[in-house]
């Protein structure tokens, strides 16, 4: 019987000297805690399509570390170039056997800038005649500044606006962005207004008389802005084939040359049969209210040849005739001879 007391006695002594060790094991321990992501970030976090960016991270107490988006299996620290071609939020997984956390991290990804484009440009009507006007249209896209050049200037990316060259003239649209910058023309024709008549004293056919070429004529108050036209009527004493020489001067017979005009006429041999003789001119500027002398000559032709010419013109007072006839061509000007000459002038007032 004491035996059994004693065995049990131990028997119960090492149950409770087991339930302490666990106690104290319990006490002693540490738990298990999930990894720690200490940073995760993208450098640059934007960049332009076609760039790269660099992921840095750095984990603390993990088995395993992953990022998304093909990237993989990576180190608890460290660094990885990657090339998105859109907008891409990685995600960073750190795990260990009490669990798993994330990070993430963004990297914007803005598309390749791309140069303006230029829908249309163009000019309507694209010929005038001088004076007249035209529209240029134009419809630009993708484009921060767009300006048109002879003295436009800065435009909207669409519009119109009307223009008034004297000239033939080429407009060049110039639009930008980031990606550069890209230009249109478009050209507008001007073609020369039409010469009007400026003076009209025509020949009177019941009028025989005339003077030799070798007597110079002037205009004493131009009328207009430019010389298209001088009709004058020319006979000769000798039937054949006249070649003739009218040259336009500033101020006087020993002037600046406006231009030379020559015209070739069949002429009877009938000095009071006089023939219209046409001279023209390439409608050079000349000053409004000028002074400007004509001088005559026979280049070919068998006789000797008159121009037509009158003392009066309906009634009109002499001293406000335009064309004036002198004895000669001496400069500055010679003596008056006859106030006007039977002549047409045409150009543009």
């Amino acid at each position: 019987m004491k035996k059994r007391k004693i065995s049990y006695f131990k028997c119960l002594s090492l149950f409770f000297a087991m339930i302490v060790l666990v106690l104290v094991a319990g006490c002693t321990g540490t738990t298990p805690t999930t990894p720690i992501i200490n940073s995760f970030s993208a450098l640059p976090s934007t960049i332009t399509e076609g760039e790269s960016s660099t992921l840095s991270w750095s984990v603390t107490d993990a088995t395993t570390v992953t990022i998304d988006n093909g990237v993989g299996s990576v180190a608890s620290t460290g660094t990885t170039a990657v090339n998105p071609t859109t907008t891409t939020t990685y995600t960073l997984t750190a795990t260990n056997t009490a669990g798993s956390v994330t990070a993430t991290t963004t990297i914007t990804v803005n598309p390749v800038a791309e140069a303006p484009i230029i829908n249309s440009f163009s000019a309507l009507p694209s010929t005038i005649t001088e004076g007249e006007s035209s529209t240029l249209s134009w419809s630009v896209t993708d484009a921060t500044s767009v300006t048109i050049d002879q003295s436009i200037g800065s435009v909207a990316l669409s519009g119109t606006t009307a223009v008034n060259p004297t000239t033939t003239t080429t407009y060049t649209l110039t639009a930008t962005n980031t990606a550069g910058s890209v230009t249109a023309t478009t050209t507008i024709t001007v073609n020369p207004a039409v010469p009007v008549l400026l003076i009209n004293y025509p020949m009177d056919p019941g009028d025989t008389g005339g003077d030799l070429l070798h007597r110079g004529f002037y205009i004493n108050a131009f009328p207009g802005t430019s010389l298209s036209k001088v009709d004058l009527w020319i006979g000769a004493n000798t039937a054949g084939d006249y070649t003739f020489e009218l040259t336009a001067r500033e101020s006087t017979y020993d002037g600046t040359i406006i231009e030379t005009s020559q015209a070739n006429i069949s002429l009877t041999g009938n000095t009071a049969n006089k023939q219209l003789t046409t001279f023209n001119f390439s409608s050079n500027t000349v000053q409004m209210n000028s002074i400007v002398t004509f001088t005559i000559s026979k280049v070919s032709g068998p006789g000797s040849c008159y121009y037509a010419t009158h003392g009066e013109y309906g009634g009109i007072p002499e001293e406000d005739i335009l064309v004036i006839q002198t004895t000669g061509t001496t400069p500055p000007l010679d003596s008056h001879r006859r106030y006007g000459i039977a002549i047409r002038v045409y150009g543009h007032e």
